[in-house]
C-alpha cells in the first residue's frame, strides 16, 4: 500500500469519526458527502501530497491549496443531505481541516527527524 493510499484510508476513517462525533443524526449523509468531496479532489490531493512529502510545498501552501479545493465544493451537496446552510458551512470547514491534518500527519509527521 502506498503512502497516498494510507492517507486516503486514514482520511476516510477520520471523516467517518467526524460524522459520528460532530454531526450526530447526519453521520451517513456526512460520510457520503465527505467521501464524494474526497473523490473529486483525489487527483489534486495525490499531486499536492507528493509535493508536500518532497518538500516542494510548505505546510501553508498545502493548506491553501486544499482550502481552495474545498471552497469550490458545493454546499448544496450538504444541504441536499438535510443539513442546514450554517451546518453545511461548518461541516465543509471540518472536512477541510480533517483532510489537511490527516495529510500532515501522514506525509510530514511520519518522517523521522533529519
Amino acid at each position: 500500500m502506498s503512502q497516498f493510499d494510507d492517507f486516503l484510508a486514514a482520511a476516510k476513517a477520520n471523516l467517518s469519526v467526524l460524522g459520528q462525533d460532530s454531526f450526530e443524526g447526519y453521520s451517513d449523509q456526512v460520510k457520503a458527502v465527505a467521501q464524494a468531496a474526497l473523490d473529486r479532489a483525489k487527483v489534486n490531493l495525490a499531486l499536492w501530497t507528493s509535493q508536500l512529502a518532497a518538500g516542494q510545498l510548505s505546510q501553508a501552501e498545502f493548506q491553501n491549496l486544499v482550502q481552495g479545493e474545498t471552497d469550490l465544493t458545493e454546499v448544496a451537496g450538504y444541504t441536499a443531505a438535510g443539513i442546514s446552510a450554517a451546518e453545511a458551512q461548518r461541516l465543509r470547514d471540518a472536512v477541510t481541516v480533517t483532510v489537511i491534518n490527516t495529510a500532515l500527519d501522514t506525509f510530514l509527521r511520519s518522517r523521522p527527524p533529519p
